[in-house]
């Protein structure tokens, strides 16, 4: 029951964590016209494979960068994982480095660090390999902490990525050999 009552509250935890990165829809001016919003995050670009998800933003700053990820695999116990990762700067920067942390129960088996990479172009996706390894079910998070050196300084900006892992699947069993039918007993 214990660990029902964890994965609930976990549940609970990433939607609100979802929730807080959405913003409210801007109000509507006279006439029926919608005001334009400022921090609209431009779109993804169509570099990036289209499987490809946002990672959570823990705060309003997909609108200077963004992280995107696909699985590459099921998320099953034991079995490597790879992540697709796509990093996209809107504003060009100095120089760009992310770390990838995992929770225990999922560990990083390559690609936990990503750079540093220098002279960041504007909309120009960075492609990157991370390599999970889960060791249990369960909902994770792998925590991207991007840092950037730019024209604001050296600021980092934390993103999120859910994974859902589950058990591996049991092997399929053969068919029971079909039973000849019975014969019936002897006469005397």
């Amino acid at each position: 029951m214990s660990k029902i009552r964890h994965r609930v509250a976990f549940a609970v935890m990433v939607c609100a964590c979802v929730l807080a990165a959405c913003d409210d829809s801007p109000p509507e001016a006279q006439g029926g016209v919608p005001v334009a919003k400022n921090n609209v995050p431009p779109p993804k670009g169509d570099n990036l494979a289209k499987d490809m998800v946002a990672a959570v933003s823990a705060g309003k700053t997909s609108t200077v960068i963004s992280l995107h990820f696909a699985l590459r695999a099921p998320p099953t116990v034991n079995m490597a994982l790879p992540v697709e990762v796509a990093i996209v700067p809107h504003r060009e920067f100095d120089s760009l480095l992310v770390h990838f942390d995992s929770q225990d129960g999922m560990g990083a088996a390559s690609g936990d660090t990503f750079g540093p990479k220098t002279g960041i172009k504007m909309d120009t996706p960075l492609t990157h390999q991370l390599v999970l390894l889960p060791t249990r079910e369960g909902m994770f998070m792998v925590t991207s902490s991007v840092e950037t050196e730019g024209a604001e300084g050296n600021v980092t900006r934390i993103f999120s990525i859910p994974i859902i892992v589950s058990a591996a699947a049991a092997p399929a069993l053969a068919p029971a050999p079909a039973l000849a039918p019975a014969s019936e007993p002897a006469k005397n």
